[in-house]
Protein backbone atom coordinates (compact mmCIF):
# COMPACT_ATOMS: atom_id res chain seq x y z
CA UNK A 1 0.00 0.00 0.00
CA UNK A 2 1.70 3.37 -0.90
CA UNK A 3 1.23 6.45 0.31
CA UNK A 4 -1.71 7.67 -1.85
CA UNK A 5 -3.48 4.23 -1.31
CA UNK A 6 -2.97 4.58 2.44
CA UNK A 7 -4.86 8.32 1.71
CA UNK A 8 -7.63 6.26 0.09
CA UNK A 9 -8.08 3.98 3.24
CA UNK A 10 -8.09 6.23 5.98
CA UNK A 11 -10.82 8.92 4.17
CA UNK A 12 -12.87 5.69 3.86
CA UNK A 13 -12.27 4.92 7.25
CA UNK A 14 -13.19 8.17 8.26
CA UNK A 15 -16.03 8.29 6.21
CA UNK A 16 -17.60 5.65 7.89
CA UNK A 17 -17.10 3.07 5.53
CA UNK A 18 -19.43 4.56 3.24
CA UNK A 19 -17.43 4.73 -0.17
CA UNK A 20 -19.88 7.15 -2.27
CA UNK A 21 -18.30 9.78 0.38
CA UNK A 22 -15.42 9.21 0.47
CA UNK A 23 -15.16 9.16 -3.67
CA UNK A 24 -16.65 12.18 -2.99
CA UNK A 25 -14.51 13.90 -0.76
CA UNK A 26 -11.22 12.91 -2.50
CA UNK A 27 -12.81 13.51 -6.17
CA UNK A 28 -12.30 9.94 -7.47
CA UNK A 29 -14.80 7.49 -8.69
CA UNK A 30 -16.78 5.01 -6.21
CA UNK A 31 -15.73 1.64 -8.14
CA UNK A 32 -11.89 2.90 -8.23
CA UNK A 33 -12.14 2.88 -4.46
CA UNK A 34 -13.96 -0.68 -4.31
CA UNK A 35 -11.80 -2.13 -6.52
CA UNK A 36 -8.53 -0.88 -4.77
CA UNK A 37 -9.79 -2.40 -1.27
CA UNK A 38 -10.88 -5.53 -2.79
CA UNK A 39 -7.37 -6.10 -4.93
CA UNK A 40 -5.60 -5.19 -2.02
CA UNK A 41 -7.29 -7.98 0.02
CA UNK A 42 -6.80 -10.41 -2.36
CA UNK A 43 -2.98 -9.61 -3.25
CA UNK A 44 -2.26 -9.57 0.16
CA UNK A 45 -4.59 -12.36 1.84
CA UNK A 46 -5.85 -10.10 3.94
CA UNK A 47 -9.20 -8.78 4.98
CA UNK A 48 -9.46 -5.31 6.03
CA UNK A 49 -13.28 -4.81 6.89
CA UNK A 50 -16.36 -6.86 7.40
CA UNK A 51 -19.33 -6.79 4.92
CA UNK A 52 -22.67 -7.17 5.22
CA UNK A 53 -24.94 -7.46 1.89
CA UNK A 54 -21.45 -6.50 0.00
CA UNK A 55 -21.49 -3.33 2.07
CA UNK A 56 -18.68 -2.44 3.82
CA UNK A 57 -19.61 -2.34 7.91
CA UNK A 58 -16.51 -1.95 9.93
CA UNK A 59 -12.95 -2.44 10.02
CA UNK A 60 -11.23 -6.28 11.39
CA UNK A 61 -8.93 -6.33 13.88
CA UNK A 62 -6.21 -6.71 11.15
CA UNK A 63 -8.07 -3.41 9.33
CA UNK A 64 -7.79 -1.62 12.61
CA UNK A 65 -4.19 -1.84 12.51
CA UNK A 66 -3.59 -1.11 9.12
CA UNK A 67 -5.20 2.03 10.01
CA UNK A 68 -3.32 2.92 12.89
CA UNK A 69 -0.09 2.60 10.92
CA UNK A 70 -1.53 3.87 7.76
CA UNK A 71 -2.11 6.63 9.63
CA UNK A 72 0.99 7.35 11.46
CA UNK A 73 3.10 6.87 8.24
CA UNK A 74 0.95 9.71 6.34
CA UNK A 75 1.08 11.95 9.23
CA UNK A 76 4.98 11.48 9.49
CA UNK A 77 5.08 11.72 5.26
CA UNK A 78 3.10 14.93 5.48
CA UNK A 79 5.15 16.25 8.50
CA UNK A 80 8.66 15.65 6.56
CA UNK A 81 7.58 16.79 3.19
CA UNK A 82 6.82 20.47 5.02
CA UNK A 83 10.21 20.23 6.57
CA UNK A 84 11.84 20.15 3.49
CA UNK A 85 9.72 23.20 2.25
CA UNK A 86 10.24 24.99 5.37
CA UNK A 87 14.15 24.34 5.04
CA UNK A 88 14.66 25.27 1.52
CA UNK A 89 11.95 28.86 2.43
CA UNK A 90 14.72 29.89 5.43
CA UNK A 91 17.61 28.77 2.70
CA UNK A 92 15.90 30.74 0.13
CA UNK A 93 15.11 33.78 2.48
CA UNK A 94 11.10 33.44 1.67
CA UNK A 95 8.99 34.63 3.53
CA UNK A 96 6.67 31.82 4.96
CA UNK A 97 2.86 32.27 5.70
CA UNK A 98 0.89 29.86 7.44
CA UNK A 99 -2.76 30.25 6.51
CA UNK A 100 -5.97 27.96 6.55
CA UNK A 101 -7.07 26.93 3.69
CA UNK A 102 -10.56 27.96 4.24
CA UNK A 103 -9.18 31.48 5.15
CA UNK A 104 -6.94 31.58 1.64
CA UNK A 105 -9.72 31.24 -0.46
CA UNK A 106 -12.36 33.39 1.30
CA UNK A 107 -9.85 36.21 2.30
CA UNK A 108 -6.64 35.97 0.52
CA UNK A 109 -8.01 34.70 -2.82
CA UNK A 110 -7.64 38.00 -5.06
CA UNK A 111 -5.78 40.11 -2.31
CA UNK A 112 -2.36 37.93 -2.12
CA UNK A 113 -1.92 37.50 -5.66
CA UNK A 114 -2.77 41.64 -6.66
CA UNK A 115 0.04 41.90 -3.65
CA UNK A 116 2.67 39.81 -5.18
CA UNK A 117 1.84 41.19 -8.99
CA UNK A 118 2.59 44.83 -7.00
CA UNK A 119 6.37 43.20 -5.46
CA UNK A 120 7.25 40.37 -8.21
CA UNK A 121 10.73 40.93 -5.47
CA UNK A 122 9.11 39.44 -2.88
CA UNK A 123 9.09 35.57 -2.23
CA UNK A 124 5.88 34.55 -0.40
CA UNK A 125 5.05 30.81 0.08
CA UNK A 126 1.74 29.45 1.82
CA UNK A 127 1.56 26.53 3.94
CA UNK A 128 -1.87 25.39 4.35
CA UNK A 129 -3.38 23.22 7.15
CA UNK A 130 -5.55 23.53 10.42
CA UNK A 131 -5.21 25.88 13.17
CA UNK A 132 -4.12 23.77 15.72
CA UNK A 133 -0.94 22.26 12.74
CA UNK A 134 -0.09 25.57 11.89
CA UNK A 135 0.26 27.35 15.28
CA UNK A 136 2.59 24.21 16.44
CA UNK A 137 5.02 25.09 13.10
CA UNK A 138 4.55 28.82 13.66
CA UNK A 139 5.78 28.29 17.61
CA UNK A 140 8.48 26.23 16.24
CA UNK A 141 9.69 29.06 13.72
CA UNK A 142 8.94 27.13 10.68
CA UNK A 143 6.56 30.15 10.07
CA UNK A 144 6.92 34.53 10.05
CA UNK A 145 3.76 34.82 10.22
CA UNK A 146 0.61 32.93 10.79
CA UNK A 147 -2.97 33.42 10.58
CA UNK A 148 -5.02 31.71 13.07
CA UNK A 149 -8.28 31.31 14.80
CA UNK A 150 -9.34 32.60 18.36
CA UNK A 151 -8.06 31.31 20.63
CA UNK A 152 -4.53 31.64 19.40
CA UNK A 153 -3.40 30.53 22.59
CA UNK A 154 -0.54 32.34 22.04
CA UNK A 155 2.01 33.93 24.55
CA UNK A 156 1.16 37.79 24.06
CA UNK A 157 4.62 38.18 25.66
CA UNK A 158 5.92 36.43 22.63
CA UNK A 159 3.84 37.12 20.17
CA UNK A 160 2.21 40.30 18.25
CA UNK A 161 -1.84 39.82 17.17
CA UNK A 162 -4.26 41.54 15.33
CA UNK A 163 -7.74 40.76 14.58
CA UNK A 164 -8.02 41.14 10.84
CA UNK A 165 -11.72 39.70 10.58
CA UNK A 166 -14.54 38.67 12.96
CA UNK A 167 -17.65 36.24 12.17
CA UNK A 168 -19.71 33.49 13.47
CA UNK A 169 -19.87 29.47 13.18
CA UNK A 170 -23.00 28.68 12.06
CA UNK A 171 -25.20 25.76 11.29
CA UNK A 172 -25.32 24.73 7.35
CA UNK A 173 -28.33 22.10 6.92
CA UNK A 174 -30.31 20.40 3.90
CA UNK A 175 -33.07 22.98 3.14
CA UNK A 176 -35.83 19.79 4.55
CA UNK A 177 -34.21 19.80 7.65
CA UNK A 178 -36.24 19.73 10.67
CA UNK A 179 -34.79 22.82 12.40
CA UNK A 180 -33.90 24.44 8.67
CA UNK A 181 -36.53 27.22 9.39
CA UNK A 182 -35.75 28.38 12.78
CA UNK A 183 -34.77 31.73 13.01
CA UNK A 184 -31.94 30.91 15.85
CA UNK A 185 -30.50 27.32 16.93
CA UNK A 186 -29.94 26.68 20.40
CA UNK A 187 -26.94 24.57 21.18
CA UNK A 188 -29.62 21.79 22.97
CA UNK A 189 -31.16 21.17 19.60
CA UNK A 190 -28.75 19.57 17.72
CA UNK A 191 -28.53 17.29 19.98
CA UNK A 192 -30.24 14.43 18.45
CA UNK A 193 -28.10 14.77 15.01
CA UNK A 194 -25.08 14.22 13.57
CA UNK A 195 -22.82 16.62 13.03
CA UNK A 196 -20.14 17.48 10.78
CA UNK A 197 -17.26 19.76 10.68
CA UNK A 198 -13.14 19.82 10.74
CA UNK A 199 -11.12 17.23 12.05
CA UNK A 200 -9.12 17.24 15.16
CA UNK A 201 -6.32 18.85 13.21
CA UNK A 202 -8.32 22.23 13.30
CA UNK A 203 -9.43 25.15 15.96
CA UNK A 204 -12.75 25.10 14.80
CA UNK A 205 -13.30 21.21 15.80
CA UNK A 206 -11.67 22.13 19.65
CA UNK A 207 -13.83 25.51 19.69
CA UNK A 208 -17.17 23.55 18.95
CA UNK A 209 -16.34 20.50 21.47
CA UNK A 210 -15.34 23.44 23.82
CA UNK A 211 -18.72 25.08 23.48
CA UNK A 212 -20.51 21.59 23.73
CA UNK A 213 -19.18 20.55 26.48
CA UNK A 214 -19.99 23.54 28.56
CA UNK A 215 -23.67 23.06 26.81
CA UNK A 216 -23.95 20.06 28.54
CA UNK A 217 -25.27 18.65 25.07
CA UNK A 218 -23.51 15.27 23.30
CA UNK A 219 -24.20 15.31 19.86
CA UNK A 220 -22.91 12.45 17.57
CA UNK A 221 -19.57 13.91 15.82
CA UNK A 222 -19.77 11.52 13.00
CA UNK A 223 -18.14 13.49 9.82
CA UNK A 224 -14.69 14.97 10.29
CA UNK A 225 -13.07 16.01 7.63
CA UNK A 226 -10.28 18.83 6.05
CA UNK A 227 -12.38 19.51 3.56
CA UNK A 228 -15.24 22.28 3.88
CA UNK A 229 -17.31 21.36 0.39
CA UNK A 230 -17.31 17.50 1.44
CA UNK A 231 -18.89 18.68 4.71
CA UNK A 232 -21.26 20.60 3.31
CA UNK A 233 -22.45 18.25 0.74
CA UNK A 234 -22.45 15.29 3.55
CA UNK A 235 -25.59 17.39 4.54
CA UNK A 236 -27.49 16.92 1.22
CA UNK A 237 -30.94 14.56 1.64
CA UNK A 238 -29.61 13.51 5.50
CA UNK A 239 -30.49 14.90 8.75
CA UNK A 240 -26.94 15.89 9.23
CA UNK A 241 -25.77 19.32 10.69
CA UNK A 242 -22.96 21.00 9.29
CA UNK A 243 -21.08 23.15 11.97
CA UNK A 244 -18.87 25.98 10.04
CA UNK A 245 -17.71 29.51 9.48
CA UNK A 246 -20.47 31.23 8.34
CA UNK A 247 -18.38 32.81 5.36
CA UNK A 248 -18.55 29.26 3.72
CA UNK A 249 -22.36 30.43 2.97
CA UNK A 250 -20.98 32.58 -0.28
CA UNK A 251 -20.21 29.10 -1.77
CA UNK A 252 -23.09 27.36 -1.23
CA UNK A 253 -26.09 26.49 -3.47
CA UNK A 254 -28.97 28.46 -1.38
CA UNK A 255 -31.82 26.52 -3.40
CA UNK A 256 -30.18 22.72 -1.56
CA UNK A 257 -29.36 24.43 1.84
CA UNK A 258 -30.50 26.48 4.81
CA UNK A 259 -28.03 28.20 6.89
CA UNK A 260 -29.17 28.77 10.46
CA UNK A 261 -27.64 30.54 13.05
CA UNK A 262 -26.69 30.24 16.54
CA UNK A 263 -28.34 32.94 19.24
CA UNK A 264 -25.26 31.73 22.06
CA UNK A 265 -22.72 31.68 18.87
CA UNK A 266 -18.83 30.59 18.90
CA UNK A 267 -16.78 33.64 17.64
CA UNK A 268 -15.04 32.87 14.38
CA UNK A 269 -12.45 35.61 14.33
CA UNK A 270 -9.13 35.89 12.60
CA UNK A 271 -5.92 36.83 13.86
CA UNK A 272 -2.27 37.59 12.14
CA UNK A 273 0.47 37.14 14.21
CA UNK A 274 3.87 37.36 14.52
CA UNK A 275 6.44 37.04 16.75
CA UNK A 276 8.37 40.13 18.70
CA UNK A 277 12.01 40.14 17.63
CA UNK A 278 14.77 42.33 18.71
CA UNK A 279 15.04 42.58 14.56
CA UNK A 280 13.00 41.82 11.93
CA UNK A 281 14.14 41.82 8.03
CA UNK A 282 13.13 44.84 6.10
CA UNK A 283 11.17 42.60 4.19
CA UNK A 284 8.86 40.82 6.77
CA UNK A 285 8.57 44.22 8.52
CA UNK A 286 6.97 45.49 4.72
CA UNK A 287 4.89 42.55 4.22
CA UNK A 288 3.88 42.52 7.93
CA UNK A 289 2.68 46.68 7.51
CA UNK A 290 0.83 45.97 4.18
CA UNK A 291 -1.03 43.15 5.23
CA UNK A 292 -2.91 45.11 8.56
CA UNK A 293 -3.00 47.97 6.22
CA UNK A 294 -5.50 45.98 4.41
CA UNK A 295 -6.69 43.92 6.84
CA UNK A 296 -6.61 45.14 9.92
CA UNK A 297 -9.80 46.33 12.19
CA UNK A 298 -9.15 47.23 15.85
CA UNK A 299 -10.74 45.54 18.52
Amino acid sequence: MDIVQMGYFINIVECSCNLSLAAKKIHISQSALSQFITQFEANEGLQLFYRKNGRLERLTEAGERVFRYSSEILSKFEEMQSMIQSESAKQQGTIRLGIPSLILRIYFANILPDFLLKHPDIDIQITEGGGVELRQKFIAEDLNFAILIEPTSLDNKKYEQHVIQMDEYVAFMDHNHPLADKEFLEWKDIEPYQIATFNKSFTTYHAITEKMRKEKVNPDLAYLSSSWDYLIQAALGHEIITILPRPVEEFIDKDKFKVVRFRDYIPFNIWFCRPYKSKASEIESFVYEEFLKLYYSPV
